[in-house]
């Protein structure tokens, strides 16, 4: 199954699907589709409580971290095994701060061709993240960011021990915060769950979701919801300004958030008024 075969996000959810659980009829379906074409027990992972690792330096003054599904690696790097795994590869891969998009493997299979080939920034915005450095709104980007693979089916144990590994990692980089972003529909559960994973090992999150209900029942502990298409997290390819006023509105919601699961709706829109000419 492809993620062509899902059905897209909507601004609309439309009335609640009888044929499933969720009062959000896109998430029954996708729930439906999965069940029937690759496993019919499928269902969500819920993680209860949802854990809360409190945030103890202003945005400003932190090094943040970025985690995206968007299946990126350097070129030469063993690729993830998501052509040949039934239910998907649960690694990560480490990509350098700073990587340029030339020494990114994009031409792997996995690979989202309509957004991320564009332009890998709208999954993993590493030049937004050090444009609101140059700005003072961050305090330092992260020496290493992560990549998880998209089509993951059956999450668990693989994504908490990838999780555990990461906040390793992180902990080596002095990392304050993280900003993850789901591409696909299962990456949204993905993402959830090694959000989890990483504020139960004290390193607070926000997740920029895609499907608002799933990323709930999972248990993110921050999520941010946008209303952007799949493949594209952090918006549309080359939108320099809306990027930045998505990774904006993440670390201002990791800031202000006080209850864990609690949910803020960002406003911001898809293809809108934020490019930024001198950089696109």
């Amino acid at each position: 199954m492809t993620e062509d075969r899902l059905p897209p996000p909507t601004d609309d959810p439309g009335p609640p699907d009888t044929a499933g659980p969720f009062r959000t009829a896109l998430l029954n379906r996708i729930l439906n589709i999965l069940r029937e074409e690759r496993d019919p027990a499928f269902d969500f992972v819920q993680a209860r409580p949802v854990p809360w690792a409190p945030v103890v330096k202003p945005v400003s003054e932190s090094t943040i971290a970025l985690v995206s599904t968007g299946g990126l690696h350097r070129r030469g790097e063993v690729p993830f095994d998501v052509m040949t795994s039934p239910w998907g590869d649960t690694g990560f891969r480490i990509v350098p701060h700073g990587t340029p998009h030339a020494e990114l493997d994009l031409e792997a299979d996995y690979i989202d061709e309509k957004y991320i080939r564009q332009d890998p920034e709208v999954t993993l915005p590493m030049a937004a993240l050090e444009a609101l450095v140059a700005r003072g709104a961050v305090g330092r980007a992260a020496a290493r960011h992560y990549s998880f693979c998209e089509g993951i089916m059956r999450p668990l144990p693989g994504i908490a021990d990838s999780a555990a590994a990461v906040a390793d990692l992180m902990r080596a980089d002095a990392v304050d915060a993280v900003v993850l972003l789901p591409t696909c529909s299962l990456c949204v559960q993905t993402i959830s769950l090694v959000a989890v994973e990483l504020e139960r090992r004290g390193l607070p999150t926000v997740v920029v979701s895609l499907l608002p209900e799933l990323t709930e029942h999972v248990g993110a502990p921050r999520p941010l919801h946008v209303r952007y298409p799949f493949g594209a997290p952090c918006g549309d390819p080359h939108n320099r300004g809306l990027h930045q006023a998505t990774l904006t509105a993440a670390l201002d919601w990791l800031a202000e958030a006080r209850v864990p699961g609690e949910a803020r709706h960002s406003p911001l829109k898809w293809r809108g008024e934020y490019v930024d000419a001198a950089d696109g």
